[in-house]
């Protein structure tokens, strides 16, 4: 079998170490360049230092390819992301998973991903064996099909929220207490919106419960005992700002999917990653690397496409597209091109100067057309208008 493991720690050399022996190709991915660089040179497998959430790094593991992959790394929220990004991406037949919250284990089995529940059976096993209790398992064996006792088939119940009353307040929750997070709650506190901070650091906790006007939870964000204590069920908006992607899509989904919070919106360092963490359910994704890049980009002279608003919600953006002596549409008019459905030309900017959107609008070269498009159908107007 081709076979994936993320994580090199002392569980991972151990599946390693048992999987080479039965001549499986394998190919094991840690983000720590040293430990790669220091495996046991007689094993077969295959070694790549990079974070494995980072698509590209999957791609270059072969998971297009994989029958197995197997997150163990001591990050829960990595090993969870990485196991969304396999099963449900790219489709990989298993997916197996190491959690240490319990209550992580039904929302991840739904989407069909194993979880490996290895401090719930341990702790099984040691009290049963402390108390000798006939409730409890005798064997480690019985306390790990206890602990795995979910079927990956599990449909979730849907969410059930407090109705809200026209009177009650906009309640936020921010996950993250840093720069963006502490910024953010006295901006929403300043339009009198009822905010609620969740921060997991102690020193960070400390300075920020004291600089802001509102309550601040210390605990980790994707914990649903934490999101529970801070109020999730009744939250409008759900807001997580901290400085890892991975913690930031899973406190999303806790949100939405345990607690049916409306409104989701992550924070995403790496650019890569908001595609797929739209595809995973979070509703909005903030990219301030994809932002200044845009900006910069629009602003070169040979730029001839510019994104003009993006409306991630909807799936639409209004983008401009510059054409010039080659573009295939130069003296034809509006109405003789086959715009796809899911394209509106909005108008026609010459010399400067506003052209209303007709049928009988010729385009000339050097005109910027302002398209009204679906993210879907972007390349086909693309292809239309500038070749």
């Amino acid at each position: 079998m081709r076979i994936i493991v993320v994580g090199y720690g002392r569980l991972g050399r151990q599946v390693v170490n048992l999987l080479d022996t039965q001549q499986h190709a394998v190919t094991v991915i840690d983000r720590q360049r040293i430990v790669v660089e220091r495996h046991d040179r007689d094993l077969h497998a295959r070694f790549l230092a990079g974070n494995a959430i980072d698509e590209y790094v999957l791609r270059s593991a072969g998971v297009g390819k994989a029958d197995v992959l197997l997150a163990l790394t001591r990050e829960e929220s990595t090993n969870l992301m990485v196991a969304q990004i396999a099963r449900i991406i790219y489709q990989v037949p298993r997916v197996i998973a190491v959690v240490y919250d319990p209550a992580q284990e039904e929302t991840y089995r739904a989407a069909g991903i194993e979880t490996l529940p290895l401090t719930v059976a341990g702790a099984e096993y040691l009290i049963g064996q402390l108390q000798k209790a006939p409730a409890r398992p005798a064997t480690f064996q019985q306390a790990w099909e206890r602990a795995r006792g979910h079927s990956v088939e599990t449909q979730l119940p849907v969410p059930q929220r407090p109705e809200v009353s026209p009177g009650k307040p906009f309640y936020v929750i921010i996950v993250g207490g840093g720069r963006v997070g502490y910024f953010l709650s006295r901006a929403l506190l300043e339009n009198n919106l009822e905010v609620c901070m969740v921060e997991q650091d102690e020193k960070v906790f400390n300075l920020v419960s004291q600089q802001v006007e509102c309550p601040v939870i210390r605990g980790d964000g994707s914990s649903t005992a934490v999101l529970e204590e801070a109020g999730a069920a009744r939250a409008n908006v759900f807001v997580a700002v901290t400085n890892h992607d991975q913690d930031n899509l899973i406190a999303c989904q806790i949100a939405k999917q345990r607690f049916g919070v409306p409104k989701t919106i992550a924070r995403v360092k790496n650019p890569r990653n908001e595609l797929i963490m739209q595809r995973l359910g979070v509703d909005v994704t903030v990219s301030s690397t994809a932002i200044i890049t845009s900006v910069i980009q629009s602003e070169l002279p040979m730029t001839r496409i510019r994104t003009l608003l993006d409306l991630r919600t909807g799936g639409l953006e209004l983008i401009e597209y510059t054409l010039d002596a080659q573009s295939p549409v130069i003296g034809k008019r509006l109405r003789d091109l086959p715009v796809p459905p899911d394209c509106n030309i909005v108008t026609v900017l010459r010399n400067k100067q506003a052209v209303v959107a007709r049928g009988d609008t010729s385009l000339q070269n050097g005109d910027t057309v302002m398209v009204l498009v679906k993210t879907t159908a972007e390349p086909e107007i693309r292809k239309l208008l500038l070749g």
